[in-house]
């Protein structure tokens, strides 16, 4: 061998370079270790305080273990080096969040909304049907939006100029008047492309100020997406709100109520008789009649309405459900759910115009979107809620949530006359009450128009609005010269105020965003599923080590244990390389090292089996082995060049732990072929040159499937019979019971339930039934399986999956823990999930995209390698009866099995894997048959065939021993949320080795014609 001094310095190199990467793990773990300690003492001081016995511990532990890591990010934890802690964590292996517990987002930016801003909200009737139109088509369509508004806009009027709608003299630079529009749809792609770009700089800065540890922020490639990665993060609420807020923070003149009362008591009216026209035929003055709901200013001598009188009102309205009520709401729809004020700030209400109860405010937003409220509203007064709701006493002794109403004053343009881009500081502050706030500081742009507002306002309240939210509307002593506001918090929790304004505070130092971005992808890991899922993954690759090491020593003695070595070492390299590149090590991705140990072993296995047949055929020790490994290369090059691009694949297609998973089967793949080759050889000759003696089987093992003489050929139609079967009980399977689509597929939430006692299923799923009901009244679809054992419960709904925003998160949330309270059974919510139906649609296509491609790859690739395209077919068929069985056995055990067989990304990964495993196996079947083809020209295919096969089946089941054992002991022992996706590949890989012999082989037989049949079906084991 050639070089080998090189490579022995590049080996040992290599490995120098790998020991030093893993090195920075060995010093953060001893800060991580004393972070924790310290967490559990201050957490256990907090809870010693009375009053304070009821915090949650984990959100504690969690909240001072990243308060110490912060603390001390900059101090030098690497001995000579001096590496501070945040250096070092930069540079270790990451955990995924199945492994550490935290909360993974995907955020897109709305380019609807963006495009609205751009038009500054037209009102151009085409521009608002395209919009429209183009939103609906979006749902079922793979283009982007731009593309589908551009296409809408020209099916309504080609000769209508988008300039028209989009040139403001603010914009003109951007979009000129005289640009065609070609020109316009251009610059809203990089505008589009600015804003999600922009998105993302602000949404990393709102992170690095949120004091999570070891965050991932990256945007997708193609879809413009972002995805986040927030370890150890609790607070799923809080999360949500600072992710999603657009920081779009507004400064408004108020309107007075006695203005805005006779407005919506106009449209109060119009609405009668847009929704009910059966009243318009009713006495004028019946139908006219004031609603009693308003709440009108006595004279002086009279005792003015409170705002208890309101509440008492509105409550009063809509408690009877008799005749005379539903036509008294007929008559006032809008006064039925909404309590108009009329006096101003003596009515107790101060500067609101109307108050909703929180849960009327859905129906009032309705109604305001009603083209009858619209014409009723001025064009210069503007409608918005309170940010906080209200807790307030009602006549019955109760107390009930309500929201406020303030009426804005629209200035000329649309625009607030000052906004967010004017503050250049802002800090968590405490007024002269003690009430938690935000003091904010405007550059001296800012400062002038706020001066000049504010004293054009004095005596009269003026409106902070944060994302069409009114945070404080709080009347003006006098002129304010040095550009200082403040928002002011509601009540509750002291605590959780201070963290509120925190939060609020560094959102508006890091800038408003260009659009909203909302959550389409969310999937919440507690931080105790977390650690049993480490501990459950790391034991599992224990004993599938183990396993494999073992069986290599027995099967092949010496030769066998020089493979173990390599093992090991390919193992150590792998997990240095992935922490070289900062890989995050996931559950999925300890899947792939396992899965990339047993095949490993398989490239030892082919030299090792070559080996062997030398030496039984007379050759000398050392001539078997260069004979070994020569003939093993192409076989051992085809095949995990096969495999890596199924890896490549998964990669471009997956997201998340299929990724993770990608990446570590990628890298695994190179480092497996890397020691394979090159390091077993070198010890391997060192050992011979220095005249020692190497056995490649023990006494029991020697002749082992050495002298398999089958004609399996002849019995190609046995085989062709059985998988039909098999494959017609499959098909038949999908067609009658279909699959059970994962929430990746068909959007929805999915919730993982840990329960203290024993717990029926379909009494939880009554529960939930009962509980998951519409404000129509509409049950949703529950579905309620066990998952990983009688107390663990999946429970998936597509409840309120089409709504967006905070509060529809919050409102599901409600509803389950409502539903499972009733149970009367501890229960704590482990793992969460939310797809939105737009990313699911994405998802689908994905999948499919990936699988194809990689059918295509494969029989591109072993049709050109093999110079014959019957070769390819013959591998697509068979890959083709790998997949359709693997998709007909998750139909066919769905809810048979004792775990969760949904169609999901990780079920496409199995597939893929299934596919790279299938075809490995054929193309090392397919090299020796190639090679028979050229040395024996005079035998018949079959003949060649059954030479090849029978040549070839000691490595094939020692490799698929060593792999099924691998996946059984990870099936048998690790974590419940990756069993469904274990389940696959044993199947899969089961059925992969007997198709690469009786399904591809016996095809390309067939196809074969041009060679005579017609010798005698001879068949022999070896060459």
């Amino acid at each position: 061998m050639q070089n080998r001094g090189a490579l022995w310095v590049f080996t040992i190199l290599l490995g120098l370079a790998c020991l030093w990467q893993m090195s920075f793990s060995f010093f953060t773990s001893r800060v991580e270790k004393k972070a924790r300690t310290e967490a559990a003492y201050q957490a256990d001081s907090v809870l010693s305080v009375p009053g304070q016995e009821g915090q949650d511990r984990d959100a504690l532990l969690i909240s001072f273990e990243n308060k110490y890591l912060r603390d001390h990010s900059e101090e030098r934890i690497y001995p000579v080096l001096g590496y501070t802690y945040r250096e070092c964590k930069e540079k270790e292996i990451n955990l995924g969040l199945d492994l550490k517990g935290g909360m993974a987002v995907t955020l897109e930016v709305s380019i609807p909304e963006l495009i609205e801003n751009l038009a500054d909200n037209s009102d151009n009737a085409q521009f608002r049907q395209a919009l429209a139109a183009a939103r609906e088509r979006m749902r079922s369509s793979d283009a982007d939006f731009i593309t589908l508004f551009a296409d809408e806009w020209k099916r309504l009027g080609a000769d209508q100029r988008m300039a028209a709608v989009f040139h403001s003299p603010d914009r003109a630079r951007i979009f000129p008047r005289e640009a065609s529009n070609e020109e316009i749809v251009d610059a809203l792609r990089e505008e589009a492309k600015t804003a999600i770009n922009n998105t993302e700089k602000i949404l990393r800065t709102r992170i690095d100020k949120f004091g999570v540890a070891q965050p991932m922020i990256q945007k997708q490639q193609f879809s413009g997406r972002i995805q986040i990665e927030l370890p150890g993060v609790k607070d799923k609420e809080r999360v949500r709100k600072v992710l999603q807020s657009t920081a779009n923070l507004e400064f408004w003149e108020t309107v007075d109520a006695d203005e805005v009362f006779p407005v919506l008591e106009r449209a109060n009216q119009q609405l009668s008789l847009a929704l009910h026209p059966e009243l318009a035929s009713m006495d004028t003055a019946a139908a006219t009649t004031t609603d009693t709901t308003a709440v009108e200013e006595k004279p002086a001598a009279d005792t003015t309405a409170t705002a208890e009188t309101a509440v008492d009102s509105l409550n009063d309205e809509t408690a009877a459900d008799t005749t005379d009520a539903v036509t008294e709401r007929k008559k006032n729809p809008l006064f039925s759910v909404l309590g108009a004020v009329q006096g101003g700030p003596r009515s107790g209400f101060g500067p609101a115009v109307a108050i909703a109860s929180l849960g009327d405010t859905a129906e009032v937003n309705r109604m305001m979107a009603h083209p009858a409220f619209k014409s009723a509203l001025p064009s210069d007064v503007r409608l918005l809620w309170s940010a906080k709701a209200s807790l307030r006493p009602t006549r019955d002794g109760s107390e009930r949530y309500f929201l406020d109403m303030y009426a804005m004053r629209v200035p000329r343009g649309g625009k607030p006359k000052l906004d967010g881009s004017s503050i250049i500081d802002a800090a968590q502050d405490f007024d002269i009450k003690g009430d938690v706030e935000v003091r904010m500081q405007m550059n001296p742009e800012g400062a002038q128009i706020w001066k000049v507002m504010t004293a054009d306002n004095v005596g009269r309240p003026v409106a902070i609005v944060l994302d069409e939210l009114v945070y404080s509307a709080p009347t003006v002593i006098g002129e304010i010269p040095n550009g200082n506001s403040s928002i002011t918090l509601g009540g509750g929790d002291l605590n959780k105020q201070i963290q509120e304004a925190e939060d609020l505070a560094n959102i508006l130092k890091a800038g408003a965003l260009p659009a909203p971005a909302r959550i389409i992808d969310e999937t919440i890991v507690g931080p105790s599923l977390g650690a049993d899922n480490i501990n459950k993954g790391m034991f599992s690759f224990a004993i599938s080590l183990l396993g494999v090491l073992v069986y290599m020593a027995l099967y092949y003695a010496g030769a066998g244990l020089i493979a173990n070595v390599v093992l090991v070492v390919n193992l150590f390299i792998l997990i240095g390389s992935l922490a070289s590149i900062q890989a995050a090590l996931t559950l999925p991705g300890i899947a792939g090292i396992v899965l990339t140990m047993g095949m490993a072993v398989d490239a030892n296995v082919l030299i090792f089996e070559r080996v062997r047949e030398e030496l039984r055929n007379g050759r000398v020790l050392k001539s078997a082995v260069d004979l070994g490994f020569k003939g093993a290369l192409s076989a051992i090059i085809d095949s995990n060049v096969t495999t890596f691009l199924t890896a490549v694949i998964l990669y471009l297609f997956g997201s998340g732990p299929i990724r993770g998973f990608a990446t570590t089967l990628g890298i695994g793949i190179l480092t497996s072929m890397f020691t394979a080759i090159f390091l077993s050889r070198m010890i391997i000759t060192a050992r011979l040159e220095k005249g020692k003696d190497l056995r490649f089987w023990n006494g029991w093992s020697k002749d082992l499937m050495a002298h398999i003489n089958v004609d399996w050929m002849s019995r190609r139609r046995v085989f062709y019979l059985f998988s039909a079967v098999l494959l017609g009980i499959c098909i038949f399977s999908m067609v009658t019971r279909g699959f059970n689509l994962g929430v990746d597929f068909s959007g929805g939430r999915t919730y993982v339930v840990q329960f203290k006692g024993d717990v029926e299923v379909e009494q939880v799923r009554s529960a939930l039934e009962g509980s998951f009901i519409s404000e129509e009244g509409v049950r949703s679809t529950v579905n309620v399986k066990t998952y990983g054992g009688a107390r663990s419960l999946k429970v998936t709904t597509n409840y309120l999956v089409d709504e967006q925003g905070v509060e529809s998160d919050a409102r599901v949330e409600e509803k389950l823990n409502g539903g499972l309270s009733g149970l009367g059974v501890a229960y704590e919510i482990s793992e969460s999930r939310k797809v939105d139906p737009t990313i699911s649609d994405d998802i689908k296509t994905s999948a499919i995209w990936a699988v194809l491609l990689a059918l295509v790859f494969m029989f591109a690739y072993i049709a050109v390698r093999f110079n014959n395209w019957q070769f390819g077919v013959g591998a697509l068929l068979a890959l083709t009866h790998d997949a359709l069985f693997v998709l007909g056995l998750y139909s066919l055990l769905n809810g048979i099995v004792p775990f969760s067989l949904e169609i999901d990304e990780a079920f496409i990964a199995a597939i893929l894997t299934v596919i790279g495993y299938s075809v490995n196996d054929t193309v090392v079947v397919f090299d020796r048959i190639r090679e028979y083809l050229g040395e024996h020209k005079r035998d018949s295919n079959i003949v060649v065939f059954n030479k090849a096969i029978n040549a070839t089946f000691g490595r094939t089941i020692n490799t698929g021993v060593t792999t099924l054992l691998v996946l059984l002991v990870m099936f048998l022992l690790g974590g419940v949320s990756i069993k469904g996706f274990l389940f696959g590949l044993f199947m899969g890989i089961l059925v992969g080795t007997y198709s690469s012999i009786f399904v591809a082989s016996a095809i390309v037989v067939d196809l074969l014609r041009k060679r005579s049949t017609t010798s005698a079906p001879a068949v022999a084991a070896t060459a």
